[in-house]
């Protein structure tokens, strides 16, 4: 049976950080082929996921994964940037933050955030949250249709 792909846009400017999420996502492999977009700050991110410069025929990603602390804009200012489109208003951002900061996790959800999650300190618990969202957001949720590729199969 073909593999449903599914892409995730990771906004995080730490690259040993973006690498264990790589990793973790790459090691998820059996039932998802999951396509993986990086972005290094705020800017870059907007950019991407509105198609603007360099990004004009980026295709849109399934769920977006967020750092909360980025260079140049802001995690919350992206999250209010999506949130506030009504073009990308439906696509789900989870923020992945060090912060455990009741506060923080609070405006995050204000913002219309779709979940927060406390990035792990090691990489088995870095699996352990990459399998959670592939259970909910993949086999249990039913991501938005207008661009979702959890329709296109991999061959």
């Amino acid at each position: 049976m073909p593999k449903k792909v599914i892409r995730v846009m990771i906004v995080e400017d730490h690259d040993a950080t973006a690498y264990l999420i790589k990793k973790a996502f790459c090691q998820r492999s059996a039932r998802v082929n999951w396509d993986l977009a990086f972005a290094g700050d705020g800017e870059d991110a907007l950019d991407y996921l509105f198609r603007r410069g360099k990004h004009e025929n980026a295709v849109r990603p399934d769920i977006v994964l967020l750092d909360w602390n980025l260079p140049k804009v802001s995690g919350h200012e992206v999250l209010r940037a999506l949130k506030t489109s009504d073009e990308l208003r439906t696509l789900p951002v989870l923020v992945f933050s060090s912060s455990q900061d009741d506060e923080v996790v609070e405006t995050a959800y204000r913002g219309h955030a779709n979940g927060y999650i406390c990035k792990p300190s090691d990489f088995e618990s870095f699996n352990t949250v990459i399998e959670s969202i592939e259970t909910f957001w993949v086999h249990t949720a039913r991501l938005p249709a207008q661009w979702t590729l959890k329709t296109r199969l991999a061959t």
